[in-house]
């Protein structure tokens, strides 16, 4: 199988995405800590002041990693007027295509003919407010929805039955480990949080590596017992053959008939 949908199959079992956002912490530390917890997709988002730097580090350094990067905009011109006014980590999806990153997020919708661009090679996934926004990135080839939270209206809208099921959703934005299970019961199958969040309740300036991957796999874990609760065909799959998987997926894909 493409990296492409290797990258798809790890992030939708790992269920749960490490965000990295605008913080002091080290991104050596924060990435080790996600290695320790077993977890093998991550987002870097662009609104850490040192994403043009590191994100190409990361792909040299950790080629086994699938490398999302967040906070990204499909308009060239709004990216150069940022970089001029001194958002210089700011990146184009050409130029991250061309490090090799493994997908691209953001908080904004993307364009129809961005997606078709991207879809056959990278993880695309934009965000939606509406029904008519989700469907239509959907259909033109967009492999998750971003839905923010922490309201989690929009994600039972756009799971109800009137959408027979067509969407498969990522919920972010205060997503804390409490939250996600009735993230999972609105129609979620994957959620993300940031290190911000994910460590809210320990001292950031003093946790080490392994507390950080304490941390991770307590939200890793919540995800998978809601996900195996939610939709128990996706823990009798686990680890089985390609087709298998995607034939127990609770929602519509763009791999295979």
């Amino acid at each position: 199988m493409s990296r492409l949908f290797q990258a798809y199959r790890s992030l939708h079992e790992q269920g749960f995405l490490p965000i990295l956002v605008d913080d002091d912490l080290h991104t050596n530390l924060l990435i080790e800590a996600c290695l320790e917890a077993g977890f093998n997709v991550i987002e870097y988002t662009l609104r850490r002041r040192d994403a043009h730097r590191m994100i190409p580090w990361l792909r040299k350094n950790y080629p086994e990693l699938y490398l999302l990067v967040g906070s990204t905009i499909d308009d060239d011109r709004i990216i150069a007027r940022a970089r001029r006014q001194g958002m210089e980590q700011l990146m184009t999806l050409d130029e991250l295509a061309d490090i090799g990153v493994d997908g691209l997020v953001s908080m904004h919708g993307f364009s129809e003919e961005t997606i078709r661009k991207f879809c056959d090679t990278h993880l695309v996934i934009p965000a939606a407010f509406t029904l008519t926004e989700a469907m239509r990135q959907f259909a033109s080839g967009a492999h998750f929805i971003k839905v923010l939270g922490p309201s989690l209206d929009t994600v039972r809208l756009f799971r109800s039955d009137a959408t027979f099921g067509y969407c498969p959703i990522l919920v972010t934005g205060g997503m804390t480990i409490e939250r996600i299970p009735e993230a999972v019961r609105a129609g979620a199958v994957l959620s993300g949080t940031g290190f911000d969040v994910i460590l809210r309740d320990n001292n950031p300036k003093i946790a080490g590596k392994n507390d950080m991957a304490a941390c991770l796999r307590q939200f890793r874990e919540e995800m998978q017992a809601a996900i195996d609760l939610m939709y128990p065909q996706l823990a009798r799959v686990r680890g089985a053959d390609n087709e298998s998987w995607l034939a127990a997926l609770p929602h519509q894909h763009h791999f295979g008939n």
